[in-house]
Parts: structure tokens; sequence; C-alpha cells
């Protein structure tokens, strides 16, 4: 994978912090703004990166990169994915994925009809630990309450209590505590479950923006609860656990990073704890793996995954707009 970078965030940061690990990822190009241009050239220069573009469209001309990470502002992602599609490149979209089912739509569509592949970028689906998660399920016997909690005080919190409102709470930007932190949860547990009957999201609304809730969503046989907060100062483990009538399972940090779980029943405790990687480690090395074998097949699994995700987001803010219609 020859691979440009579009941004230059935080997100990016971590990204750069282990990338050199996946060997068979070469770093092309970086891509931001023109009053960001000290700051690209800094990561040019500390993560060996070829190429420094300000302009979009120059880095779409560049045939040496074959897949763009795009790592942009949420509202963002679907403009800067649809042009690197129609220039022939393959895409990896931060999560969230897409701000509406037409944007969701019209990006697999041309990715189809151009044979390019497109991910969601999206921690915990990749981690080995998912598919552990879902066999100690049937050892737990009925399911019946899960409960997850990524809350996290933003460190942008500060300037939007003063009334500087950054893309992270501007709602309009793809901002708040649903889309940023909560998305973790809902993928973690539509990747388990699937699709939920109901759902309903109870919600704090400051200045137009949703900066903690709680997303209700119920299953045929038990409820779950997502919690997600940017508002609130939060311990750094998590509180997340699966629960049925004959054992649980927990997960001992957010849900962004499920590397240590345990699997308590009557009689044993089963403990797991991946070593040492990143948690976007195993996302990019399947992301680089699948597109030099071109398994479309797979492809499409994680897009009907990242569908029905967008769904769920969907409905919320659809719930939200009706909450507050004047907004």
């Amino acid at each position: 994978m020859k691979l440009g970078i579009i941004g230059s965030g935080n997100v990016v940061s971590e990204f750069l912090s282990f990338i050199d690990e996946i060997k068979s990822i070469e770093l092309v190009a970086i891509y931001g703004r023109k009053h960001s241009i000290d700051k690209l050239h800094q990561l040019q220069n500390k993560n060996n990166i070829k190429k420094v573009y300000t302009e979009f469209d120059q880095l779409l001309l560049d045939e040496e990169i074959d897949t763009l990470y795009v790592a942009l502002p949420n509202n963002l992602h679907f403009e800067f994915a649809k042009k690197g599609l129609l220039a022939g490149k393959n895409v990896i979209l931060e999560k969230p994925f897409v701000q509406t089912m037409e944007e969701f739509m019209d990006l697999q569509k041309i990715s189809k009809d151009k044979h390019l592949h497109l991910y969601e970028a999206i921690s915990n689906q990749y981690s080995p630990n998912f598919n552990k998660i879902a066999q100690w399920t049937n050892q737990i016997g009925d399911v019946r309450i899960v409960s997850l909690n990524y809350s996290q005080l933003s460190s942008r919190y500060a300037k939007f209590q003063t009334g500087k409102i950054l893309p992270a709470f501007d709602f309009k930007s793809g901002g708040g505590a649903l889309q940023d932190l909560n998305v973790y949860n809902i993928h973690l547990l539509t990747g388990l479950f699937g699709r939920p009957q109901e759902i309903h999201y109870s919600y704090n609304f400051v200045k137009n923006v949703d900066t903690s809730g709680i997303l209700t969503l119920e299953y045929p046989n038990f409820i779950s609860n997502a919690i997600a907060g940017k508002d609130v100062f939060s311990i750094e483990n998590g509180m997340n656990f699966i629960e049925g009538d004959k054992g649980y399972i927990s997960i001992d940090k957010p849900t962004n990073d499920i590397s240590t779980i345990s699997l308590h029943t009557e009689n044993s405790i089963d403990i797991l704890k991946l070593s040492g990687q990143h948690r976007m480690f195993y996302e990019f090395e399947t992301f680089a793996n699948k597109i030099a074998s071109n398994d479309w097949d797979f492809m499409n699994k994680m897009l009907g995954h990242s569908k029905l995700v967008l769904e769920v987001l969907t409905t919320v803010k659809r719930q939200m707009k009706s909450d507050h219609p004047d907004k």
C-alpha cells in the first residue's frame, strides 16, 4: 500500500506512532491546509514521509499514491473520499464513516464501479479480541444486559465552555459525543449482536450539541446502554460489561481499545490481554492485506457493518432533530 495521509490532527499523530511496524505500508505523502505547513513538515521529517501537499487536487494527481487515509473533521469525510475514489484511489475513512445514507450509497457505488477498496477505520472491529468476545458470548448463557461506557473529558472542552466552538463540538460538523465517542460503542454492539429493534437517545444538549448521552439499544432478549461523554472527568479504564445468566464478559478499557478482556463464569476466570500493539495497528494491517489481495468479499462485509452503524446514527440524529427542530 502506497499511502497518502489526509489531515494532520491528533489521530494522524497516533497513526504515525506505529505505522512503521507494518512493512507493507509506504508513506508517500501527507496533505493539510497551508496554515499547517510547519506541522506538516515536522510530521514529514519525523516519519520519513516523501512528500507534502497543501493542494488536494495535486495530491490526487500523484500516481505513486494508491490509497488515501482520510482523517479530517467528520463533515469533510464524504467530500474528500468521493474525490479520492473518482481519482482512482482506494480510501480508508476515519470513523464515523459519513453523515448520511445518501453519502454512503454514493461512495459505495463509486467504489464498486471503479473496483476500488473503501473502508471505515474503526479499531474495535479489527482487534483479535473482537472475535474472542463473540466466542465468549456463547459461554455466558442468555445475554440480558450490556453496558458500555466511553467517556473522556475533551481537550477542547475548556474552549467550548468559553464559546469557541471547534469541530469536535459543532453538530453541523459532525461533532458531539454520539459521533465522536459513542460510535465506538455502537460499532461494538452491532458488530456482536446486529441490528437493534428499538433505539432511544437521552443526552445533555449544550450550545446546540450533545456533550454527553446514554444511547439505549433494545434487542429481542436484552437491553444495552451505550454511554459516552465529552464533558465528564472519567477514569482511564473502561467499565464495560456483557452480562448473561451464566457469566459475564468485561472490557477493561474504553471501547476504542479492547485489548484487555476477561470472561467470568461460576467456576473460572479467563483473562486475555493483547501484547504491546497500538489499538489501531490491527485495522491498518488488515487494510493493507485485504487491498493487496483484492478481497472484495471482506470489503463488502465491512461496508455492510458500517452501513448498519450509520442506520443507528441516522435514527438518533433524526430523534435529536425532532427534539430541537429550531436548531
